[in-house]
């Protein structure tokens, strides 16, 4: 017995060796490799599965936390699709509150049992979403989440937002066929005592990971090129990303394909945005992806920079692959061309202490219509932010052009459905002339000439806080030749 327990003994001296290293000093664990969340996908133009949400125990950034997530897990399933299909969604409420499912940045109908974000639904209730994918839509990354005012921040924040992949984004460019396809889930949560605060803060520390995980590693060849589907699907922050020595190649933007590649070493990403980008990565090594520090203003919020993830490059040496060329790029309308734009007014706005928000100087009232639009019509919105700190301008079932912010003309490379609202300088206050006040704008073109368009959705901010405490509309698209 005593020999055994020597050999006990020395097992666990070695074990602490392992850990602590020659010099007496801890080493950190290794950084787990980055994988890619589950996946759902179609078959024979149908995907049909349960979506459950509700209360459950998980480690995440090393910390226990008790949280409402769906399927039992902090990065649920990404929901994988083709332009045609049918999501057919078995919906279920297992926590203590009403919710309900957005298909953010679908081009799909807003009319139940659609992506009707008016729909509530009640604790142990359930619902049966069918969601018609046009056959012409855009392909690429967007998510799902709750949209239940008032309720909306808590529930993202606790892990309730999970990636959409329309399939087919790279199918015009035959030299990427095969690349590895990555998604580059980025989530935060503020933990409290194993669970969330009772007054979640934006600027208060928080837990920023990558796929759920804390730094990982993100593996890669030399010359090797790679998709990345980067997506800030969390709630309330905003990320300014970089990757040490490489830059970002933009194939598409909140799932619209580009017009061409725009090369960039850094990437603003307001929470709900996504951008599809070529990773090429260079000499064998070691490269930070990293959130550097960030602002959102005077009376905004602030972010320290910190390390998500480190692209690994290792292995052998890859032929590097030309990137696609504009000619190669299907053509996307130019709506600067459509004649008899139809000019609209939009103002963000905020109380002086920063705790209530609006929209044309009110606060969101979901049994009130506050724009009304013909299908058909294409719009050119000027979007005034007469606060002093950034908001995040996103409108449902469509995406828009933007073509100039502050006065300066934006170079036209496709689509959004999300929009950094620079902020006002000067003592803004809350009407539409932001007096005494100089405001952010935004000067974006409107579509709204799919049937899709058709009923009532919403428009806002997409930072959590600032929906939930008042910043959206109600917007209503008429079909004049219906009945």
């Amino acid at each position: 017995m005593a020999g055994a327990g020597v050999a006990t003994g020395a097992r666990r001296w070695i074990a602490a060796a392992l850990v602590l290293g020659t010099t007496g000093l801890a080493t950190a664990a290794p950084r787990p490799i980055l994988t890619n969340p589950p996946q759902l996908a179609s078959v024979n133009g149908v995907l049909e599965a349960t979506l459950q949400v509700g209360m459950q125990t998980f480690t995440v950034a090393n910390k226990l936390v008790t949280a409402p997530v769906y399927n039992g897990s902090y990065i649920p399933p990404t929901l994988r699709v083709r332009p045609g299909d049918t999501i057919a969604l078995h919906f279920v409420n297992a926590i203590d509150q009403p919710t309900n499912l957005h298909y953010h940045g679908m081009n799909v109908s807003p009319l139940a049992p659609g992506d009707d974000v008016f729909l509530h639904i009640a604790p142990l209730q359930t619902y049966d979403y069918r969601i018609d994918i046009p056959a012409t839509h855009p392909s690429g990354a967007f998510y799902y989440h709750p949209h239940q005012y008032g309720l909306t921040e808590s529930q993202i924040m606790g892990g309730m937002s999970g990636l959409l992949i329309v399939d087919g984004l790279l199918a015009p460019f035959p030299q990427l066929a095969g690349i590895t396809d990555r998604e580059i889930v980025l989530k935060d949560i503020q933990i409290k005592d194993g669970r969330l605060p009772d007054d979640i803060d934006p600027s208060a520390p928080t837990n920023r990971t990558v796929n759920g995980m804390l730094k990982p590693r993100i593996e890669i060849a030399p010359g090797e090129t790679q998709l990345w589907r980067i997506a800030n699907i969390g709630t309330d922050i905003y990320y300014k990303l970089r990757l040490d020595g490489h830059q970002f190649h933009v194939a598409a933007r909140d799932g619209n394909r580009q017009n061409q590649i725009t090369s960039t070493k850094e990437l603003l990403m307001p929470p709900a945005s996504r951008f599809e980008v070529l990773i090429q990565a260079k000499k064998k090594g070691r490269y930070d992806f990293r959130a550097l520090k960030f602002n959102t203003g005077p009376v905004g919020d602030r972010y320290p920079g910190t390390v998500l993830a480190t692209m690994v490059v290792k292995g052998r040496k890859q032929t590097q692959i030309a990137l696609p060329t504009p000619d190669q790029f299907p053509p996307v309308p130019d709506l600067r061309s459509v004649p008899n734009r139809k000019p609209r007014t939009i103002v963000f706005s905020e109380s002086s202490d920063g705790n209530t928000f609006y929209i044309g100087g009110k606060e969101f009232d979901p049994t009130v219509v506050d724009t009304t639009v013909n299908l058909g019509d294409v719009e050119e919105w000027t979007i005034k932010n007469c606060s002093q700190e950034l908001h995040v301008f996103h409108i449902h079932q469509l995406d828009f052009q933007v073509t100039a912010v502050n006065g300066e003309p934006t170079p036209f490379t496709g689509y959004q459905d999300t929009v950094n609202m620079p902020f006002a300088t000067g003592e803004g206050k809350v009407d539409e002339d932001c007096e005494n006040g100089t405001p952010g704008i935004v000067t974006a073109i409107v579509p709204f000439i799919e049937p899709t368009n058709v009923g009532k959705f919403v428009y806002h901010c997409h930072i959590g806080e600032h929906e939930d405490n008042g910043m959206m509309a109600v917007i209503e698209v008429k079909d004049p030749g219906g009945e």
